[in-house]
C-alpha cells in the first residue's frame, strides 16, 4: 500500500506507512447515522416552529381553521419524519442524541396538541 504523504511503499494490510507515520487507513464516516441525526433536528426545528407558530397566529388573529390545518399539516410531517429514526443508526452516541430529541420533540408536539384541544373547547363556550 502507497503512503499518500511520502509515498513508500508498505506492506499491505499495514495501519500507518513506515517510513512517516501517516495512517493508511481512513476513517469513513457513518452517513445514515449522520443523515438520521439530521431528521432529528428537523424534528426538533418543527416542534419549535409549533411554538412561534402559535404567538403569530396570536398576533396576527388568523381565524380557527388556518391555524388547524397549518398545525394538522405539521403534525403530519413531523410524525412521518419520527418514522424514520430507528432505522439505521450504528454511533451510539448519535442513536442517544437522536432519541433524546426526538423525546424533545414528542413533548412538545403533546403540549402544542393538548393547547389546541383546550383553545378548540374554549371557542365553543
Amino acid at each position: 500500500m502507497k503512503c499518500p504523504k511520502c509515498s513508500h511503499v508498505n506492506e499491505d494490510g499495514a495501519m500507518f506507512c513506515s517510513n512517516c507515520g501517516q495512517p493508511l487507513v481512513e476513517k469513513k464516516k457513518d452517513w445514515p447515522s449522520i443523515i438520521l441525526l439530521a431528521y432529528c433536528c428537523s424534528i426538533l426545528f418543527f416542534a419549535l416552529l409549533y411554538l412561534f407558530l402559535r404567538y403569530v397566529f396570536q398576533w396576527t388573529e388568523a381565524d380557527w381553521h388556518t391555524i388547524n390545518y397549518v398545525y394538522m399539516g405539521m403534525s403530519i410531517i413531523t410524525s412521518l419524519l419520527t418514522l424514520i429514526i430507528p432505522f439505521g443508526i450504528r454511533t451510539l452516541w448519535i442513536k442517544i442524541t437522536a432519541f433524546v430529541l426526538v423525546a424533545i420533540a414528542a413533548l412538545i408536539n403533546i403540549v402544542q396538541n393538548v393547547l389546541g384541544i383546550i383553545d378548540t373547547i374554549n371557542s365553543h363556550f
